[in-house]
């Protein structure tokens, strides 16, 4: 009957989380036989059990709980603070770039800035339909843009909770945007004193063509945000139609984007589903000859990232095959190149070894006392006949006498 000498909350804590819109109902404990309960804050309560049905965020704060016995000559009261917290998923409350009208001219910076409210802070990261990079922070400044940064950027806000996306658009103003389908026409003036120049650009009017390649493949996985792109030239501009294959829905793309004079991008940027795996036809037309139809294909599966032609299955092999065959033909040819020279040198006439050749040899006795043998300068040759040759000993014989 004397009590309460404790006082105890039914969730053993002084601080509680509750998410928004949930209920929670904490119960005032005590060992008192019979107590008054009253409990005060945000929302109010007569009994020992607080309800908070589909919590809201402004009845968030500090809540006591005070029992007191009633029954006691001279009443007894106990009282307890708890906590209450109020978590809720982000919120963007602005997405803003210092780009007026969203535009920029190339070449510069551009800061985008992403505000959020949520509970806890969330992580908010940083996106685009032009490239797969990401970037984490409230403010992000894309430097020394370029014409081909033209496109959706986008703020994601996560805090565990939930999440929440906007999205901005921005145009690159380029320093020279007049095409190959443009021509400029110069008038020039002059008259001996001075000269005076006007220029007027002609566009020749041309049917919807694709400017560069078409990425006509996209693989991801669900709960991802995929950005379908197409990139063309025409003049006048064109209109561009996207539906979804299979069901035969006309899907609103993204503002599209006017590159340069000719030159016009469309996008259509949504989060995968299941159903979302389909082929996706866009439609081009400006009035100049047919409508031009594209498809585009999303298949389930991890995003497609260029491979290293040297890591590529069978590459190392081929290559070594290759050089191995390379060896083998230097060899063969430096095999025939020294036959070549081995044959040429054994069998090329200046290379044969020539007779002896006998010369004139000469004496230096008086031509009186010279004989017949020595005049004959090769006496090899006929030796035998002229030494034999009985004319030869007689015309010796004369001279002597």
């Amino acid at each position: 009957m004397d009590g309460p000498d404790e006082l105890t909350f039914s969730l053993d804590v002084t601080r509680i989380n509750i998410t928004e819109g949930r209920n929670q109902t904490i119960a005032c404990l005590t060992d008192c036989y019979v107590c008054n309960y009253k409990w005060t804050g945000p929302v109010s309560s007569s009994s020992k059990d607080l309800v908070l049905t589909g919590i809201k965020r402004n009845q968030e704060g500090n809540y006591r709980c005070e029992a007191t016995n009633i029954k006691n000559t001279i009443s007894k009261t106990r009282s307890k603070f708890i906590q209450v917290n109020v978590h809720y998923q982000p919120e963007i409350t602005s997405m803003t770039s210092d780009a007026v009208t969203d535009e920029g001219d190339e070449g510069s910076d551009v800061m985008f800035n992403c505000n959020v409210n949520s509970k806890p802070v969330s992580t908010i990261t940083w996106s685009s339909s032009t490239s797969t990079d990401t970037n984490i922070g409230q403010k992000w400044t894309l430097t020394q843009a370029k014409c081909q940064d033209t496109g959706i950027y986008t703020c994601t806000a996560n805090n565990g909770i939930g999440q929440s996306t906007s999205k901005l658009p921005l145009n690159i103003r380029c320093k020279s945007i007049f095409s190959q389908y443009t021509i400029i026409y110069t008038c020039t003036t002059f008259n001996g004193i001075g000269q005076s120049t006007t220029k007027l650009p002609l566009n020749s009017r041309c049917s919807p063509r694709i400017n560069a390649d078409l990425k006509d493949v996209v693989m991801n996985r669900i709960g991802e945000e995929v950005t379908l792109l197409i990139d063309v030239k025409a003049y006048p501009k064109p209109s561009f139609k996207w539906i979804q294959e299979s069901t035969r829905q006309e899907l609103t793309p993204d503002t599209t984007q006017q590159v340069a004079i000719n030159n016009y991008i469309s996008s259509l940027t949504f989060t995968i589903q299941q159903s979302s795996f389909d082929n996706y036809i866009v439609t081009v037309n400006n009035g100049i000859g047919c409508d031009k139809s594209y498809t585009i294909k999303i298949i389930d599966g991890d995003p497609i990232t260029k491979a290293d032609p040297n890591e590529q299955p069978g590459y190392q092999e081929v290559l070594g095959t290759g050089i191995g065959i390379g060896i083998g033909i230097s060899a063969v040819i430096v095999i025939l190149v020294l036959l070549t020279i081995f044959i040429y040198r054994k069998y090329h006439p200046a290379n044969k070894k020539l007779p002896n050749e006998s010369y004139a040899t000469f004496s230096n006795r008086n031509p009186e006392d010279r004989t017949y043998e020595d005049l004959n300068t090769r006496p090899e040759v006929n030796d035998n006949n002229q030494h034999n040759s009985g004319d030869a000993k007689e015309y010796e014989n004369m001279r002597r006498n």
